[in-house]
């Protein structure tokens, strides 16, 4: 069963049902326009929620991209983004004054009431392929942003995918990273057990190669239930985003946080326009 899920791609609809200091490990630099508030401290922050932190909730778009890739007849062509459109989306956002944030930036404004800068927004990206480094990642350090990478860790050996060494190599630029399952299954559908190496499992492998904790996570598809955020929760994870639409991010949610799909024919402009209405 895990073979034939681990084939098909990552969705980009909605397909869901139903203490420690972080700020004080980071160190900020001035902000501008796209860029970052902090670079990543040699000391990864522990995401753990305080007990009896009140209720909040912020507005933070979580774009969600997968590929940033030439079109091809391969794999579901919305989820590939062209390259050259890529990098005019992230210079329109530069441009229009947001400022991508960390994970780390996201938990202390839900769980300690941080403030965050002007236009804050999280940019997202699913499964693991090579575009991360060899496309990705230059666009982002050109312009000083920072993203969130979510891999499937039963792929490090796969052609295509990030290796070990790319995975730690975007961690080192700065970049955070999450975990998005070993084989990238529906997760309603399996075993106890087959659900814990999925999550639990996965977080392990993923923290062995970064030599780090690591607290967020993707549900591949989108798709959760009752017994999947909880053994995503067991697993360790405080952070967990799903594939519904929205851009308001809570405390007391923050195992099924929304995102923003960023198809194949967005354009920059209509890019802001999302962002501008939410």
């Amino acid at each position: 069963m895990l073979l034939g899920f681990a084939l098909a791609g990552c969705g980009g609809a909605s397909s869901t049902s139903s203490s420690h200091s972080t700020t004080s490990a980071l160190k900020t630099v001035a902000p501008s326009p796209g860029h970052a508030q902090t670079v990543r401290p040699h000391v990864t922050p522990a995401l753990i929620p305080p007990p009896g932190a009140p209720p909040r909730s912020v507005q933070v778009p979580v774009l969600t991209y997968h590929r940033v890739a030439p079109l091809s007849a391969v794999g579901q062509l919305d989820l590939k983004v062209d390259p050259a459109n890529f990098a005019a989306e992230l210079q329109a956002l530069h441009d229009g004054g947001y400022h991508t944030i960390t994970q780390a930036q996201l938990f202390d404004a839900l769980f300690k009431g941080a403030a965050l800068p002007a236009k804050p927004v999280i940019i997202s990206v699913d499964d693991g392929y090579v575009d991360d480094v060899r496309t990705i990642l230059p666009d982002l350090e050109r312009l000083h942003m920072v993203a969130t990478f979510f891999v499937i860790t039963g792929r490090m050996t796969e052609p295509g995918f990030l290796t070990a060494d790319q995975i730690r190599e975007l961690d080192r630029a700065g970049m955070d990273v999450g975990d998005h399952t070993a084989h990238h299954v529906d997760l309603r559908l399996l075993t106890a057990s087959e659900l814990q190496t999925e999550t639990a499992g996965s977080r392990r492998t993923l923290e062995a190669v970064l030599g780090h904790s690591v607290y967020a996570f993707a549900y591949p598809f989108g798709a959760y239930d009752q017994t999947v955020v909880d053994a995503v929760r067991a697993a360790g994870f405080t952070l967990a985003y799903s594939t519904a639409g929205g851009t308001t991010e809570t405390s007391t949610a923050p195992l099924t946080m929304p995102r923003v799909h960023v198809g194949r024919s967005e354009t920059p402009s209509g890019l802001l326009s999302v962002l501008g209405s939410a």
